[in-house]
């Protein structure tokens, strides 16, 4: 593919800064790099498909960029008639075209971000970037905060939860591929390359894009849970393991720093404060988290055993890294000492290793005589070895291993002293605190596997109990008496081979009352008996998703904490708490608007009852990737945040496409790992609650008043509305989306006596539910009900009513961030598309529920702009608003395939062999999409 002069590519990047963006040359590298790869798919395009192909591709491309800019009123029809043209022979290959045309731009744009960010840090000049770490210590100390700080970042902690919910659309294949391609550009980015070397470079990114035109775009069989637990170590393994000690470098580094400084410049040597040549004072604050291999809720194939599997397979990767960087500090610090000069411990500590391991010694001694510091990294390694042979497999404890993580931290700090001893501090605080930090953040376990099982399950385990029901018995589909039973000796087993980090944590998905939670410990100790063990240590997590739960989150976390049985278990887990907000099911049952509110006062609701009775609470979000599922930016939401629900503490999860997105390059993981401990910092002072609570006090009764109009009109629509569904599912490609093989879990929760083919909007999870609008370019569950609650406001209050939303929205972070969510899903949303999508509805009332949609899409537009104060969407986000408009008649192209070939689909008879065709056709259009978009679920 190609671009000209007349129609730009969709070459601004959607999270860039917008220096750079429009210009052309050196000065404009994105542009740049967006040419070169439209330039070499076009090439191959050519070589594999033909130039015919290539001028078809075209042809459509020119036709959607001319509908779009609407100076020809026949546009409209050429494209139409370009669609119209295409046989489903070309479909394939025109889709695969524009599909992998958007992964390429995705690329270049991620790139982008990445020089962008190097700019800034740059162009900063020793300064403190002011949405850096070291810009979010400087602002704490500005406010007189820097004797409050050690405390601050002492009780510092975050943690993101990978979770298997289904929104990568591509393939673990094609994502290896594409990160090959992202290594190849980021090369091209050297300006010491020689000419020779820039066009091997060249070559082999054709080559790669000639690979990713054969790749596979659609899996052929769904993955398995675990499939989807290696996918995800992919960015342990390449990204964070890695990773991490750089975040926490540059914490303790900022605390060195002067005021208004970054560290990295109180000297000519460039040297980073004084962090690296004293004692770290920063802990390992950040953990990870995974439900991946844990998460029942709905999917029958996560059993037992799986379980154990996965922590098996986590032990496996995370100890082969530390393996690796025991070896390399084996090989690195090569200190003379004499036999002699060795520290007491350290001789010691090398003393009991000749003893355990001889032969390892006489190895060591040969090779290193006079290295001590050598010979005890080498045994650390062969140790780490040892320890994974044993966690790993199923045979006897292996001799000379860790038995547990804590020890071999013992030893690293013994190193440590002996270096800043013998006058290397800068090697004991450098890499060797590096590897420290490592241990505590991934122990031997890598990330915290938890288990998630819905509360109605438990129910039903009880009443089987009560009434002796056999082990086979189903409590829910798919789900026996037995295997539920069989979770918690699961959890006890893992917790004696992996340690009590390993697995503790319960989410209870859909709680409704205190006794689901205790639920969840008498079928522990149910277990246990049977099995004669005790019961596992649990962490036991209700989970907050429904209007109901949580409108009574406040009093059923009283209740709990009231009752005395639990109030001992507690105890013994040293008095924490925590308490999980669900964002996608109550956004699906209550709108946009009602639903950010309704998490707004729980937090509130939960932070008082923790109070009161004297334990720790921490809350876990569990935001999704698209806006109607508690997406956008997670700094800023953290920023408006209840008072008081922050302190320190902040644990969220990580889902999809969001995983990629976030963490598949090192730069903008680092990025987005400043941003939420900045965010953190600065959420967690008495001036942020106090400003807090004094907008709550101004705004309660507007956000009242807004999220009951909203949610009246939501549900009036969505759910009072019997026909509804069925219009769902024919101005959607819901159908479609279910049968792609995205996850291991179902796209609808099982009931019995349910319809599979047409599940109930209730039953429908969440993630396919945004998903599916957003594919019809609607984006509904972003932004309805918003309008009419503004609407409503005005005819109540006057003009002066929207004044007043509009002085909150510029003065308190909460709702700025609803606000600007809706504006980006609005923005997202294309009512001209969406308009096609709308004319496969032909059942009786459907131009009306269309006409409704269509109108509340244009008064939230026009409400929103009065209240923001802009003259069209994303006008204070000129990059990201620029980036759309130059994607959207890409997108178009697609969307307009993708109409044409449902309108077929739909036609033929359930028997008729061409629609299995038709279906991997419209799947394909799915995928290109999503990449266009850059939006799942």
């Amino acid at each position: 593919m190609t671009t000209d002069r007349r129609s730009p590519a969709p070459n601004a990047a959607v999270r860039a800064e917008p220096a750079g963006i429009g210009s052309s040359g050196a000065r404009d590298p994105l542009a740049r790099e967006v040419k070169l790869l439209g330039s070499l798919l076009g090439q191959v395009i050519v070589e594999q498909a033909g130039l015919d192909l290539f001028e078809e591709v075209e042809r459509i491309r020119r036709a959607a960029i001319a509908a779009r800019q609407g100076e020809d009123p026949s546009a409209a029809d050429g494209l139409d008639a370009a669609f119209t043209a295409l046989d489903v022979e070309r479909v394939e290959a025109v889709v695969r075209a524009f599909a992998l045309y958007f992964q390429l731009v995705n690329l270049a744009e991620e790139r982008h971000r990445v020089r962008t960010i190097a700019r800034r840090r740059r162009a900063a000049r020793g300064a403190a970037v002011d949405d850096s770490i070291a810009g979010a210590v400087a602002t704490l100390r500005r406010q007189g905060r820097a004797r409050d700080l050690e405390a601050l970042v002492g009780r510092l902690s975050i943690v993101p939860v990978l979770t298997a919910h289904p929104t990568e659309a591509r393939r673990r294949t094609l994502l290896l591929a594409l990160r090959r391609c992202a290594e190849l550009l980021e090369r091209l980015d050297d300006p010491r390359l020689t000419p020779e070397e820039d066009g091997d470079i060249r070559r082999r990114l054709r080559e790669g894009v000639s690979v990713l035109w054969r790749t596979a775009e659609l899996r052929a069989d769904a993955p398995t849970p675990l499939d989807e637990v290696r996918t995800a170590l992919v960015f342990f393994d390449e990204t964070l393991f890695s990773l991490v000690p750089r975040v926490y470098r540059a914490l303790d580094g900022a605390l060195d720093a002067p005021p208004g400084r970054a560290a990295g410049r109180n000297d000519p040597a460039g040297d980073t404060g004084r962090s690296g040549t004293r004692r770290a004072r920063v802990p390992a604050f950040l953990r990870w988290g995974s439900w991946i291999g844990g998460d029942r809720d709905g999917n029958p194939s996560v059993t037992a055993d799986l379980t154990q599997r996965t922590l098996r397979i986590h032990a496996d990767h995370v100890l082969r890294g530390h393996e690796a960087v025991a070896t390399r500090l084996m090989q690195t610090i090569a200190a003379y000492m004499p036999v002699g000069g060795i520290p007491r411990a350290m001789a010691s500590r090398l003393g009991r290793d000749a003893e355990e391991l001889p032969e390892m010694d006489r190895q060591l001694r040969r090779r290193f005589p006079d290295e001590p510091y050598r010979r005890r990294f080498g045994f650390i390694a062969e140790r780490l070895r040892r320890t994974r042979a044993h966690l790993t497999g199923v045979v006897a404890p292996v001799a000379g291993r860790y038995e547990s993580p804590d020890e071999l931290v013992s030893e690293i700090e013994e190193v440590q002293e002996a270096l800043a001893a013998d006058g290397l501090g800068r090697v004991a605080w450098g890499e060797v605190q590096d590897f420290r930090w490592q241990l505590e953040t991934f122990g031997f376990h890598l990330a915290s596997l938890e288990i998630r099982q819905h509360a109605t399950v438990h129910r039903a385990a009880v009443d089987a109990l009560r009434a002796r029901a056999a082990d086979d018995q189903e409590v829910a589909p798919g789900v026996p008496l037995g295997e539920v039973l069989a979770t918690f000796d699961a959890i006890h087993a893992l917790q004696a081979r992996f340690g009590v980090a390993a697995v503790h944590r319960f989410v209870v998905s859909f709680t409704a009352a205190a006794s689901d939670v205790t639920d969840v410990l008498h079928l522990a100790r149910v277990a246990a008996e049977r099995g004669g063990t005790d019961p596992p240590v649990l962490d036991v997590v209700p989970l907050f998703e429904s209007a109901y739960a949580l409108e009574s989150a406040g009093p059923i976390l009283g209740a709990l904490l009231a009752d005395d049985e639990y109030r001992r278990h507690l105890e013994t887990r040293g008095n924490r708490q925590e308490v999980m907000l669900g964002y996608s099911d109550s956004n699906k049952e209550s709108g946009f608007v009602a639903a950010n509110w309704l998490l707004h006062r729980a937090q509130a609701a939960l932070v008082a009852a923790a109070r009161q009775r004297g334990v720790e609470l921490t809350l876990f979000h569990g935001r999704g990737g698209a806006i109607g599922r508690g997406g956008g930016p997670s700094h800023r939401a953290i920023r408006g945040q209840a008072p008081g629900s922050v302190d320190g503490r902040l644990k969220l999860t990580e889902q999809g496409e969001v995983v990629a997105a976030r963490y598949a390059n090192p730069e903008i993981a680092r990025r987005e790992l400043e941003l939420l401990t900045g965010a953190v910092l600065l959420a967690s002072t008495a001036e942020h609650d106090a400003a807090a609570a004094a907008a709550v006090e101004e705004g309660t009764q507007v956000l009242d008043e807004l999220a009951t109009s909203a949610r009246d009109a939501y549900r009036a629509l969505v759910y009072d509305d019997q026909g509804f569904a069925a219009f769902f599912r024919s101005v959607t490609p819901i159908a479609e989306i279910s049968g792609l093989r995205f996850g291991s879990r179902p796209a609808a929760r099982a009931r019995r006596g349910g319809d599979e083919e047409a599940p109930r909007i209730d039953d429908l999870r969440a993630i396919p539910w945004v998903f599916a609008w957003s594919q019809a370019r609607i984006d509904l569950p972003g932004w309805y009900g918003l309008g009419r609650a503004l609407d409503a406001y005005r005819e109540q209050h006057g003009e002066a009513g929207l004044d007043r939303v509009a002085a909150l929205y510029r003065g308190w972070p909460f709702l700025a961030s609803v606000l600007d969510n809706a504006e980006l899903s609005l923005a997202r949303a294309d009512m001209g598309v969406a308009r096609r999508y709308a004319a496969l509805a032909r059942g009786a009332g459907d131009d009306r529920r269309w006409r409704a949609i269509e109108a509340e899409h244009g008064r939230t537009v026009r409400l929103l702009l009065r209240v923001t104060g802009r003259d069209r969407l994303l006008d204070g986000s000129p990059v990201l608003q620029r980036a759309i408009s130059l994607r959207n008649p890409y997108v178009d192209s697609l969307s307009g395939i993708q109409v044409r070939l449902l309108g077929h689909l739909r036609a033929r008879a359930p028997d008729d062999p061409e629609r299995e065709r038709l279906l991997r056709l419209v799947q394909l259009t799915v995928n290109g999409v999503a990449a266009g978009l850059q939006s799942t679920g």
